[in-house]
């Protein structure tokens, strides 16, 4: 698991060899609008099949705390890259980079509050480019986060998440509704108009989904700590604030400021997804109840009661939350192999209880190492429950064996293993060899 997951979606799931070739400028901070670009291109042979394919390509704009991303870029680390899923259960770096836009902001200090509260927010569109049953879906993505710093070495931040799939060609619907009004009803989660499916005119336009997130920062002379609660929703759950609680990602984070110790980061994250707001999303209504429904109303005989959410599934968009098969959120839930036309059809284990432990430093502060392991209980779906709780057990162990500051080649070696039920038991090594350069011109640096 731990060889492939949480690698941006580049490396395949079977012997492989590859090659990562980019360079990448930074920011100048001497100018008023900074620009800044990079490209990443990634070719591999597998026993599989062989690829080529772009990583990242894109150009930044930044001016004073607004910043604007156009291409494919990677999201931003979180908590030194230990995470098992970025601290982000909807949007990790488990899969590729998709095309599009994002306008963001760093926190923003909210006037005559002396620093106290302090918002960040994005607005995102992208093209989802891999082979999908809704083929040319796009993506939309907003998020607003507050940030309250009462004491100088205490955050507390919430935040909200909100994604939403939507156009596109479907096999089964034709053409979904694409235009600047059907953005518009995307955008606040409004149900679909006359031209959209039967299930789009109940609900609400496309696929939503999305978080509302919760963290506590305390920010010590020597190391930081953080525990964060990410809980997850689908389609119209943003409204009810406890209804499928607890399921989502839980983390506690250590970080110490001098990395060059035997343990400078650890992370303990635990993912439960299990409730799902109930097991059933309706039920038979009483004769009592009837009584007081509409009998033009859709579901008139029936009572619902807003369960099964079927994480990272779609009954439209039925690629679901992956992406070049992959999940795009927590790689704990499961996606299908591709078809035989190369399509993921969603994920087929959504319901599980999941422990992750993140361990990296520097061994006698001179050999930076990186350990993950966890442990995870699966169930399958509530549609399609496993017969027996799958329990699985995965690790990867990475080690900087040749790690000069000075050298022009640095090597990292690792050794991995699932064992369990859920996957298939296998031992598997990497050995990665990087170059890192730089090219000084006019005060700008370039990496490749």
């Amino acid at each position: 698991m731990w060889a492939t997951t949480a690698k941006y979606g580049l490396v395949p799931e079977s012997r492989n060899g590859l090659l990562q070739v980019g360079i990448f400028s930074d920011f100048n901070p001497q100018k008023k609008v900074q620009t800044a670009y990079g490209f990443s291109g990634v070719g591999f042979l597998s026993a599989n099949k062989n690829d080529l394919f772009i990583d990242e390509f894109y150009f930044n704009l930044k001016w004073l705390k607004l910043h604007l991303d156009l291409g494919m870029v990677h999201p931003e680390k979180e908590f030194n890259g230990i995470s098992a899923h970025n601290g982000s259960f909807v949007n990790s770096t488990n899969a590729r980079s998709m095309p599009g836009y994002n306008l963001h902001s760093e926190y923003i200090s909210i006037p005559f509050t002396r620093n106290i509260l302090a918002f960040k927010f994005n607005l995102s569109d992208y093209l989802m480019i891999d082979k999908r049953f809704v083929d040319n879906t796009r993506l939309h993505h907003k998020s607003l986060y507050l940030r309250i710093t009462p004491y100088h070495r205490l955050e507390l931040i919430v935040g909200f998440e909100h994604w939403a799939q939507w156009a596109g060609i479907s096999p089964v619907d034709g053409k979904q509704p694409s235009s600047f009004s059907d953005y518009l009803r995307i955008f606040t989660g409004r149900e679909g108009g006359s031209g959209s499916t039967l299930s789009s005119q109940l609900n609400a336009l496309g696929n939503h989904l999305g978080s509302r997130y919760y963290r506590i920062n305390y920010k010590a002379k020597k190391y930081e700590l953080t525990f964060y609660f990410d809980n997850y929703f689908e389609d119209g759950k943003v409204t009810r604030l406890t209804k499928n609680w607890p399921d989502g990602a839980y983390g506690l984070y250590y970080g110490a400021k001098d990395k060059r110790q035997w343990v400078s980061d650890v992370m303990y994250e635990f993912v439960y997804t299990k409730y799902q707001s109930g097991r059933y999303h309706d039920r038979p209504a009483t004769p009592e109840e009837m009584e007081k429904q509409d009998p033009n109303d859709y579901f008139y005989g029936r009572v619902v009661l807003g369960g099964n959410d079927n994480y990272f599934n779609n009954s439209e968009y039925q690629s679901g939350w992956t992406y070049y098969g992959r999940t795009i959120g927590t790689p704990f839930l499961t996606p299908y192999r591709p078809n035989s036309d190369g399509i993921t059809l969603g994920v087929y284990n959504n319901r599980v209880i999941a422990h992750y432990l993140g361990i990296q430093g520097y061994a006698v502060k001179k050999v930076p190492y990186t350990l993950r392991l966890s442990y995870s209980l699966n169930y399958g779906t509530y549609g399609v429950p496993f017969e027996h709780t799958l329990h699985q057990f995965s690790f990867g162990a990475e080690v900087g064996v040749l790690n000069r500051a000075n050298a022009p080649l640095h090597i990292r070696v690792g050794v991995y293993g699932d064992y369990g039920k859920l996957y298939k038991c296998n031992t598997g090594f990497t050995i990665s060899f990087i170059h890192n350069g730089k090219i000084y011109r006019t005060g700008k640096t370039h990496e490749n």
